[in-house]
Order: structure tokens, then C-alpha cells, then sequence
């Protein structure tokens, strides 16, 4: 089916609702004889006009707002993200895995672990880069060292967070 232009599917609204000039209003009779499409349109925006006016529109109760407001204060808010349970278990797997590597370093198992980063195995253009790229060593002591420090920030945040947070804000609810 061939689409009604905008400016006459404006008009067949503006038919509809009564809203229509009378020199409008001839011009747009004569322009219905003539164009089978914008029939059909008016037909099919009739019929949804007549299903729209059918239905009743529901509105809430005289004392819903009261109602709802009176209720509010019934329903403790929920703290969002992990219960304390749950984050009580999560600090101990960051505590764990802390413990697990300080007692790896601590034995020595990352002093002789010295790997390098070789750069001058990727291609460069010459033109900008006349000399070879850098070969940089790590070692593994420091590295783990730094693993370790983050994960107890991480253990910090979620203790901060997760835990003592929600605590804290328990207890003052309940005015301890």
C-alpha cells in the first residue's frame, strides 16, 4: 500500500477531529473522490479512532498518593551490591590468594624469574626509527610485589565497601 504524504496525513487528522476550515474542508472532499490511498488511510484512522474512544481510561483512587506515602517508610531500602555474607567470603579468597603469593615470594620461587620483554621484534619503519628497539628485563620478586600490594587495596575497598559500610549504616538505623 502507497504511503499517504505528511502533509496529508495531517489533514486527515485535522478531518477527524472537526478542526477543518470549510474551504478546507471542500478541498479535502474533493481530494478524497479522487485518491483511493487517502480512503483507505481515513478508513483504517476511523477504525482507529473508534477502537481508541472504546477504551476507558484508568485512573487510581482519590487516596492513592496518600496511601502510597503512608506505606513508605513500611519497606526497609535494600542496600545494593553484595550482602556482608558474600563479601565477607570475597575478602577471604583476596586474603588467601595474598597469603598464597607472600608465602611464594617469601620462599624465593620469583627471585630467579627474570623475564624480558623484547621489543626489537616488531617492525618499524626505518625511516622514523633508525635504531632497534630495547630489550626490558623484569623481575619476577618486584613484580609479584606489585601483585601483591594491589590485591591489598582490593582487600581495603572491599572490607571499606562491602563490609564495614553496611554495617555501620545497619547499626545507625537501628540507633545503636
Amino acid at each position: 500500500m502507497k504511503q499517504v504524504p505528511k502533509s496529508l496525513e495531517d489533514k486527515l487528522f485535522r478531518y477527524l477531529d472537526g478542526a477543518l476550515t470549510t474551504d478546507e474542508l471542500r478541498l479535502f472532499n474533493e481530494d478524497l473522490r479522487q485518491n483511493e490511498v487517502l480512503k483507505e488511510r481515513l478508513s483504517q484512522l476511523r477504525d482507529i479512532d473508534r477502537s481508541m474512544g472504546s477504551l476507558r481510561l484508568e485512573e487510581p483512587s482519590r487516596n492513592f498518593t496518600t496511601l502510597v506515602m503512608s506505606k513508605l517508610d513500611q519497606y526497609p531500602l535494600s542496600a545494593p551490591g553484595f550482602s556482608i555474607r558474600n563479601s565477607i567470603l570475597l575478602l577471604a579468597g583476596i586474603l588467601v590468594a595474598v597469603g598464597i603469593a607472600s608465602a611464594l615470594v617469601a620462599a624465593g620461587v620469583f627471585d630467579n624469574v627474570t623475564p624480558t620483554l623484547d621489543l626489537s621484534g616488531i617492525a618499524l619503519p626505518t625511516r622514523y626509527f633508525q635504531k632497534s628497539l630495547p630489550s626490558i628485563p623484569f623481575n619476577g620478586k618486584i613484580v609479584m610485589d606489585i601483585i601483591i600490594f594491589l590485591n591489598l587495596g582490593l582487600a581495603w575497598i572491599v572490607l571499606d565497601r562491602a563490609i564495614l559500610r553496611p554495617l555501620f549504616q545497619r547499626r545507625m538505623q537501628e540507633g545503636h
